[in-house]
């Protein structure tokens, strides 16, 4: 499928903005999501707006009530534009042992795993030819956004060191190959749930250490045991660059 205009929600989160930089170097036209200008608890005006801009793909990656992305799933299917939601790796209870394949079921019980288990839901009900993309955390170049440097800059600055601990495997990917693969989900358009996962096998404890060798050695690591958890994913069906191409002396 070729992308020519896209529609993105979220564009004031932390995958959007890189999401449309990437589209938009490639030539195409990005239509973001202004909430001020389309409110989006209003079915009339979410559905106005998708069938005047017409775009090939509508990716929402935006926080907002399971109603408006049930809405908007369901304009889509009418209208033959493909929709993309983000989901998250967050559906699973942290009760569980990874790597989580997409045949295992959803179980957070949390606020917002809940939610996100939510919005899969009245995806699925309103647009079965949807594609929902599953994140983990996500990994930036700096602070500002809610990434894995944001918080380990964060923790750092709160207690002079960052704990991290070498027992835990975080699901998680660079933002910009989580993007890539987006993209590359939307043109290949086959409908289902994937789960985008970019850490070969590395514990938090090695992440960090290896971002904070990348950031000039922007805080110190000190090594934990807790919490002794794997909550990556498993999708052999979508491929993300691994987090070990973009960390130094890691391969």
């Amino acid at each position: 499928m070729v992308i020519r205009t896209s529609m993105i929600t979220g564009m004031n989160g932390t995958v959007a903005p890189v999401l449309a930089k990437l589209l938009s170097t490639g030539g195409g036209m990005v239509v973001p999501w202004n909430r001020s200008e389309v409110p989006v608890d209003h079915p009339a005006a979410v559905e106005a707006f998708i069938i005047r801009e017409r775009p090939d793909c509508l990716f929402h990656l935006a926080m907002g009530d399971p109603s408006w992305a049930g809405t908007m799933a369901r304009v889509c299917r009418e209208q033959k534009i493909l929709f993309v939601h983000t989901g998250t790796v967050s559906v699973f209870s942290n009760h569980r042992r990874g790597p989580f394949t997409i045949h295992d079921a959803p179980d957070a019980e949390d606020d917002y795993g809940s939610y996100k288990r939510r919005c899969e839901a009245a995806i699925l009900e309103a647009n079965p030819d949807a594609i929902i993309a599953r994140l983990g955390w996500q990994i930036g170049h700096a602070p500002g956004s809610n990434n894995m440097v944001e918080h380990l800059t964060r923790m750092a600055g709160e207690s002079g060191v960052v704990d991290a601990s070498d027992a835990w495997l975080p699901s998680c990917a660079f933002l910009e190959d989580s993007a890539d693969a987006l993209v590359r989900l939307a043109e290949r358009a086959e409908p289902g749930l994937y789960q985008l996962e970019g850490n070969p096998g590395l514990s938090f404890f090695d992440i960090a250490e290896a971002l904070a060798h990348l950031h000039d050695g922007a805080w110190q690591v000190r090594r934990t045991h807790d919490p002794d958890w794997d909550n990556r994913m498993a999708d052999d069906r979508i491929r993300v660059a691994p987090i070990t191409e973009r960390l130094p002396g890691i391969g």
